[in-house]
């Protein structure tokens, strides 16, 4: 069981670091460059399974 909630931690670790990452670029590129990254992002993760989708923050809610 402890082993599960590290590799979950390692996860939400990384995933949160990108999703960091990924609004701190939208946040100093032009707005075309942000509207394209929302829309190139959201698409992604339309694609993904559910299961996935779970594990990540609704995205767009974010002014």
């Amino acid at each position: 069981m402890l082993c599960d909630e590290v590799s979950q931690l390692d996860w939400e670790v990384a995933r949160k670091q990108l999703i960091d990452l990924i609004e701190d670029v939208a946040k100093t590129a032009n707005k075309k460059i942000t509207a394209l990254i929302q829309t190139q992002l959201h698409q992604w993760i339309a694609g993904l399974p559910s299961y996935i989708k779970g594990y990540l923050p609704i995205l767009g809610c974010k002014s």
